[in-house]
C-alpha cells in the first residue's frame, strides 16, 4: 500500500514515520514535509526504498498544484500528523488538513474509487481536542485547542461514508524508542 505522511519530522509524525518504513504492509511511503528530514542518509536501503520525500511550501499546502497531486498518484491514505508548535495557527492547524482532505477526495481518491478501494484521511493529534470546540470556554490552550479541533472537525465532514473514510485519532502520549533518530 502508497500512504502519504505529514509532519515527519514531529514526535508524532517521526514515531509513524519509523513504523510505516518498517511495516511489510506499506510499499511506497510519500512524505509531505515543510524541510528535508534530518535524519534520511541514516536510513537502512530497505527503508530509503519505500521513501519519497516532498518538501512542501506554504503555497504548496495552500493550493496542491498538479506536480505535487502527480507525485501522490495511487495513495490509499493520509496520515496527517502535520502541526505548528504552539498549536495556535489557524492555517497549520485547520486550513492546511482541510485543504489537503479537500484536494486528496477529489484527485486522489477517484481512480481508488474505479478499483473499490477505499481513500483514507486519519487526522492526529496529541492535543486535546473534542467535537464542541466551537463553543465551549476552554480553560488551558483555547486557542491552540480550537485551531486543531476546527481541523479535526472539517476533515472528519468531508467523510462520504463511501470511498473517502476519514478519522480522527486523538493521542495522550506518544511512546519514543530511544534510537539513532532521535
Amino acid at each position: 500500500m502508497k500512504l502519504i505522511l505529514t509532519g515527519p519530522t514531529g514526535r508524532i509524525g517521526s514515531s509513524t514515520l519509523r513504523y510505516c518504513l518498517d511495516s511489510p504492509s506499506v510499499a511506497s511511503l510519500v512524505v509531505l514535509s515543510r524541510r528535508p528530514l534530518p535524519f534520511e542518509q541514516e536510513l537502512s536501503p530497505a527503508q530509503r526504498s519505500k521513501l519519497q520525500t516532498v518538501i512542501m511550501t506554504r503555497e504548496d499546502y495552500l493550493t496542491y498544484p498538479p506536480h505535487i497531486l502527480d507525485q501522490l498518484q495511487g495513495a490509499e491514505g493520509c496520515i496527517w500528523a502535520l502541526g505548528s508548535v504552539t498549536g495556535s495557527s489557524t492555517e497549520i492547524e485547520t486550513d492546511y488538513p482541510v485543504i489537503a482532505a479537500t484536494a486528496f477526495k477529489k484527485h486522489l481518491m477517484p481512480p481508488l474509487k474505479a478499483q473499490s478501494k477505499k481513500f483514507r484521511f486519519v487526522f492526529v493529534s496529541g492535543m486535546v481536542v473534542k467535537e464542541s470546540w466551537a463553543t465551549d470556554n476552554l480553560w488551558f490552550f483555547a486557542d491552540s485547542r480550537k485551531a486543531k479541533a476546527g481541523g479535526l472537525h472539517y476533515t472528519l465532514a468531508l467523510d462520504d461514508g463511501d470511498a473517502f473514510n476519514t478519522l480522527g485519532v486523538m493521542t495522550s502520549n506518544v511512546v519514543v524508542e530511544e534510537s539513532r533518530w532521535n
